[in-house]
């Protein structure tokens, strides 16, 4: 049996009361609470992060095992202490992907419009030359 408590939704034409308010408070932040204790397991055993291909009973197994671990390391780091710290870390190493990315692929514009202008650059300079080129008059032929 799986219980679950949601926050309480506002009624149509109405307002939720104060306690109301405070409830959803509440649970909005166990919530996040058991969202972070599940970004942990994951964080911490592999295995519960990729698809389980093995039997149920092994997984069951490893599981327990995993839960029981990230629950000492619960006890050891808390969550909402270290987890601010650990998602200003991860959002600082996307930004910082971003922004090589950018740079890459800045460098690869740049190298591109350099050939590029190169390229058109040598094909005036053919075109010059050819049209410029001394032809055979008919003077000169006899």
């Amino acid at each position: 049996m799986l219980r679950v408590v949601h926050p309480k939704k506002k009624p149509r034409n109405g307002e939720l009361t104060a306690d109301e308010h405070a409830r959803n408070a509440r649970v909005s932040s166990d919530r996040v609470l058991v969202e972070n204790f599940f970004g942990r397991v994951c964080l911490l055993w592999k295995i519960m992060h990729s698809t389980f291909k093995w039997n149920e009973s092994s997984f069951d197994m490893f599981t327990r095992t995993c839960f029981a671990l990230t629950n000492f390391h619960a006890d050891i780091n808390p969550l909402r202490l270290d987890d601010g710290r650990f998602y200003r870390s991860v959002m600082g190493c996307y930004a910082s992907i971003a922004e090589r990315e950018r740079t890459r692929r800045a460098s690869i514009q740049r190298r591109y419009r350099r050939r590029r202008d190169a390229r058109i650059a040598a094909d005036q300079n053919i075109r010059t030359r050819l049209s410029f080129s001394p032809s055979c008059s008919p003077s000169s032929s006899q």
